[in-house]
């Protein structure tokens, strides 16, 4: 009977996560690159050296994704659908790991549930199919907690050696590592009230001083960017976590409601002394200070130093809203209820995806690609093409002898005709720009897009 069981939890298991593949393939190309994916493609061409590569992330994210995506074009190809692809696969594999950390807090069904929720969760979709780092930070997050736990749990040197890796992964993937680097510290702390065994205390100080001297090297450069403010990034307003957690679904009402319902059991049963054995609070408390602390300390930050609380960041925390809410599930009695909610989940999710938030057919990001696609097709004369963000552009130009020369520091006196592309400001911004080239230039063709414009112009005859 258990043989059967296994078995039917695994092939359960097998269809949420090819569930979780066909969304997050489906339409992977669908939009175009905006800018901060640009950000991530044009520094990793696979015609650059490591060493430049490792540069530019001074300026930018650690460098595990960048070298990883580097190393896949090396592969595959360098190309939009070859970066993305390479992002969902890593979205992919979250969804087992979410089944095997859920499993660890509450058992089989909760980790059931949990890769359900990540299969379909919106949120994880979204940065699953965006290239930028995301997929990765909330894949490391929730393995580095994976292996926290277990090592708590099972005292087992390959635990510790697993979470090591994961969380020095993390740390080199995005600098909110750090903050759950933190928040693990402080749990430590509070998890010696528990465990005081002598193994415990030494092989974890020992893993927290192995990833301490592996993130070392890259010390030097969070002390030179420390304090630097970011203009994109606001300063939060104190309900900020309840916008955020709403994100997270796609804003659907009925998975939000259900969220908060499976909140409130997991609440009721951390606090009632008759509800939960003395061996599972801690595993409970785990995540509810992972959660607290992961929004608590970036919040303190901003209102102190600089802002630094940004939606998508917060993906790091997401793994353990997913097994938080996993837990309270797992405490329905009803068994028809509890059962039903899972199809009712998936299905309330896909309905959004799908129709109410259009995800898969509404143009949402900027589009650099069409505004290219048009000056290539059109540019027979080898104009020269100018833009306010040249550095971006001239990845769609790759494979073109003549390149995006950039507009500020270019003299156009002696320009007779040429091609202006523009994305990414707002639609005044933009506006701004092409109306000041109009006092020595008229426009003879102009192409608009969602967020992107590509314009022909030809100067003024003189009198």
């Amino acid at each position: 009977m258990s043989d059967f069981m296994e078995r039917k939890n695994t092939f359960i298991l097998f269809g949420i996560v090819l569930l979780g593949v066909l969304l997050r393939l489906y339409h992977i190309n669908y939009q175009s690159l905006w800018l901060d994916e640009l950000y991530s493609i044009v520094p990793t061409s696979p015609k650059l050296s490591v060493a430049s590569i490792i540069e530019y992330c001074k300026t930018d994210q650690p460098p595990t994704f960048f070298l990883y995506i580097h190393y896949v074009f090396k592969l595959f190809g360098y190309n939009e659908a070859v970066g993305r692809l390479a992002c969902a696969a890593i979205g992919i594999v979250a969804i087992p790991v979410m089944y095997l950390l859920g499993r660890e807090c509450a058992g089989k069904h909760a980790g059931l549930f949990a890769a359900i929720i990540t299969s379909v969760n919106y949120f994880h979709i979204y940065y699953s199919q965006e290239l930028r780092f995301y997929s990765m930070a909330f894949f490391l997050s929730a393995l580095s907690y994976l292996f926290f736990i277990r090592a708590y749990k099972r005292n087992q040197i390959v635990d510790f050696i697993g979470y090591s890796v994961a969380t020095i992964g993390l740390l080199y993937t995005h600098y909110y590592g750090m903050i759950i680097f933190f928040t693990q510290g402080l749990t430590f702390l509070f998890l010696l009230k528990y465990k005081r065994d002598n193994k415990f205390i030494f092989s974890s100080i020992a893993s927290g001083l192995i990833i301490v001297a592996a993130f070392s090297p890259w010390l030097p450069t969070i002390f030179t960017g420390l304090g630097d403010v970011l203009p994109h990034i606001k300063m939060p307003n104190p309900e900020f976590v309840l916008e955020y957690f709403y994100y997270y679904t796609g804003k659907d009402a009925l998975s939000t409601s259900v969220f908060c319902y499976c909140i409130f059991l997991f609440a009721k049963t951390l606090f009632s002394k008759r509800e939960i054995d003395v061996e599972v609070r801690p595993l409970h408390l785990i995540i509810l200070i992972w959660i607290i602390i992961s929004y608590l300390f970036p919040y303190l930050r901003s209102l102190m130093i600089t802002p630094m609380v940004v939606d998508r960041y917060t993906i790091v925390t997401l793994p353990a809203w997913i097994a938080l809410i996993a837990i309270g599930w797992n405490r329905i009695h009803n068994y028809k209820v509890k059962y039903a909610l899972p199809i009712v989940l998936t299905l309330s999710a896909i309905i959004n995806l799908f129709f109410v938030r259009q995800y898969y057919t509404r143009i949402k990001k900027d589009q650099w690609r069409e505004a290219s696609s048009i000056v290539l097709a059109k540019n027979q004369s080898h104009l020269p093409v100018y833009s306010t963000l040249a550095w971006h552009f001239n990845f769609y130009f790759r494979d073109q002898p003549e390149k995006i020369l950039d507009l500020y520091s270019n003299d156009l006196t002696h320009v007779h005709e040429f091609w202006f592309l523009a994305a990414h400001f707002t639609e005044n911004e933009m506006e701004a720009q092409i109306i000041s080239l109009q006092g020595s230039f008229a426009i003879v063709e102009r192409h608009t897009f969602f967020g992107a414009n590509a314009v022909l112009l030809k100067r003024k005859a003189t009198n």
